[in-house]
C-alpha cells in the first residue's frame, strides 16, 4: 500500500520571532540582553527588522529560532539524506534492534501497471528473505544488510532556521532535486514553519536562487554480470591519508597558550583522562575508509564533528555485496542469501530498461552495498569517536573499523594515540551499567597490545 512520506514540527520555540529580533538588536541598541528582549516582545517593527538583517546578509540571527520534525515512514534514502547535515541532530530507529519486517517500504506515487508491479517485487523478495534470516536466528544487525534503501524509516531532527534554509534549498535546488518525496517532505516543513516562523519565508526568497530546474538525465545504474560477495574481515579497510607533522609539538604548544601557569610537556596519560582536553582539536587526521556499507554509514555520520565525502547513493555498485559471518557459517542460510542477491541483481537489469523505474534507482541500494568514504576529524572527536566505537558492544563492522583507524594513529604518534581506546580503557570503568560486557580486565589489556 502506498504510504506518503510524512514531516510534522512537533516542537519550536514559541518566542522565536522576538529573540531573532532581539538578536537583531543587541548590537546596535542600547540597554542589556534582558531588557532588549522585554521590548522586543509583541514589537510590530520585529519581522520588518529580521527582514532587513537578512537582507544584509546577516542570517545568523535565525540560528536563534530552532525546530524539531518528526519524520514518519520516509524512506531510508531520505533518512541518509538528512543525517549528512552536520549543524543538525537526529536521532533514528535503529537497525540493529527492531524488527523492520513489517514496517513496509516507499512507494513512490506516480508507479502504475507493470512498473508497480516490477518495483514491489523486487522490495517483496528482499523482505522476505530479511524476514527468513530473522527466524532463523540471524541478529538485526546483520540480516539488515538485505534492506532496500526504500524501507520505512521514523527519526526526529532537531535544527535552528538557519540550518533549515540550507536543507531546504539543498532540497530544492541541489543534491535533493531530483528526488519527489524529497520535494514533497520539504513542501511539507514550508508550510509547517512558516505559519510560527513567517520570517523563514523571507529567508527563502532570498536564498533560494529562482530558476528553472530542469530534471537531470537519469543516471546509469551501476550493475556487473557477476556479483562480488565480500567477507566481513575484508570490508572497512582504513587508510591514513593527512596527519600533522608534529602532532606533540602543536599539542603543547595549545596548552601552554591555555595554561600560562604550567611548562614543559604534558602528562598526556593525564591530560586525555581530564574533562576538558580541547587542545586536541588542533590536530586533525584524515581516513580513506573503503568497502563500508551503507550500514556502517549511517553509524560513521553520527558523529557530527567531522568532515565526511560520501558519494551519492544514486551511483552504487549494485552488484557488491558484504556477507556477514553468522550468514557464512550457515550454508543454508548463504545460499538463501545469494539467491536472493542473485534474483535482486535481474531485477534491476529489467527494470533498468524502464525509464520511470531507473529513474527510482536510489530505492534499490542495498544496506549490504558497499562504497568508499573519507572523512577528516579532529584529535578531540577521535577520542570521543574511538571511546564508543572500540567498545565491545558497538556494532562489528563500526568497531573493526575505529580499531583500525586507532592502529593507524598509533603507528602515527604512539606517545599521544597509546592512551586512547573504549571508555574502559581511558576512564578505567564501564558506563553501560546493566549492559556491560563484563571483560574490563580482558578489554584493557587488549588495548594496552593492540
Amino acid at each position: 500500500m502506498k504510504k506518503r512520506s510524512q514531516v510534522k514540527l512537533v516542537s519550536y520555540n514559541i518566542n522565536n520571532v522576538e529573540i531573532c529580533a532581539s538578536a537583531a538588536r543587541i548590537s546596535t541598541t542600547s540597554g542589556n540582553a534582558i531588557e532588549i528582549f522585554e521590548k522586543s516582545k509583541g514589537n510590530e517593527k520585529n519581522q520588518e527588522l529580521i527582514k532587513k538583517v537578512l537582507s544584509s546578509g546577516h542570517a545568523s540571527i535565525t540560528e536563534h529560532a530552532i525546530f524539531t520534525f518528526a519524520l514518519k515512514d520516509v524512506s531510508a534514502f531520505v533518512e541518509q539524506f538528512f543525517i549528512e547535515c552536520r549543524l543538525a541532530s537526529f536521532t533514528v530507529k535503529s537497525r540493529r534492534y527492531v524488527d523492520f519486517s513489517k514496517l513496509g517500504y516507499h512507494i513512490p506515487s506516480d508507479l502504475k501497471g507493470e512498473n508497480l508491479n516490477q518495483y514491489c517485487k523486487y522490495m517483496d523478495n528482499l523482505f522476505c528473505a530479511y524476514n527468513i534470516m530473522l527466524e532463523n536466528g540471524i541478529p538485526k544487525e546483520d540480516a539488515r544488510f538485505l534492506l532496500p534503501y526504500s524501507f520505512h524509516s521514523n527519526f526526529y531532527c532537531t535544527c535552528n532556521a538557519r540550518e533549515l534554509v540550507h536543507i531546504i534549498y539543498d532540497i530544492k535546488y541541489g543534491r535533493g532535486s531530483d528526488i519527489p518525496e524529497l520535494q514533497d517532505l520539504a513542501n511539507q516543513i514550508i508550510e509547517q514553519v512558516s505559519e510560527v516562523f513567517p520570517c523563514i519565508n523571507f529567508e527563502l526568497e532570498t536564498t533560494l536562487i529562482k530558476n528553472n530546474i530542469t530534471k537531470p538525465q537519469v543516471k546509469e545504474i551501476k550493475i556487473e554480470n557477476t556479483l562480488s560477495f565480500i567477507e566481513s574481515d575484508k570490508i572497512g579497510t582504513v587508510s591514513l591519508i593527512n596527519k600533522p607533522s608534529e602532532p606533540i609539538k602543536i599539542l603543547n604548544m595549545a596548552y601552554n597558550l591555555n595554561h600560562t601557569d604550567t611548562n614543559g610537556n604534558l602528562e598526556l596519560k593525564k591530560y586525555i583522562a581530564s574533562k576538558r582536553p580541547r587542545e586536541l582539536e588542533q590536530l586533525s587526521y584524515s581516513f580513506l575508509i573503503s568497502n563500508i556499507t551503507l550500514s556502517g554509514i549511517t553509524h560513521m555520520v553520527r558523529h557530527r564533528m567531522q568532515s565526511i565525502i560520501i558519494p551519492s547513493i544514486q551511483g552504487i555498485e549494485h552488484s557488491k555485496f558484504i556477507v556477514p559471518d553468522t550468514i557464512k557459517n550457515n550454508s543454508k542460510l548463504f545460499e538463501i542469501y545469494k539467491e536472493t542477491l542473485e534474483e535482486s541483481n535481474k531485477m534491476i537489469k529489467q527494470m533498468s530498461q524502464s525509464e520511470t523505474l531507473r529513474y527510482y534507482n536510489y530505492y534499490y541500494a542495498l544496506s549490504g552495498n558497499l562504497m568508499d568514504i573519507m572523512t577528516t576529524i579532529n584529535a578531540r572527536e577521535l577520542m570521543h569517536f574511538i571511546k564508543l566505537r572500540t567498545c565491545k558492544r558497538a556494532q562489528w563492522e563500526i568497531r573493526n573499523i575505529a580499531i583500525e583507524m586507532l592502529k593507524h594513529l598509533r603507528t602515527s604518534c604512539p606517545e599521544l594515540f597509546n592512551y586512547f581506546g573504549p571508555s574502559c580503557f581511558i576512564d578505567g570503568k564501564c558506563p553501560e551499567g546493566n549492559m556491560t560486557c563484563g571483560e574490563i580486565e580482558e578489554v584493557t589489556k587488549k588495548f594496552q597490545f593492540l
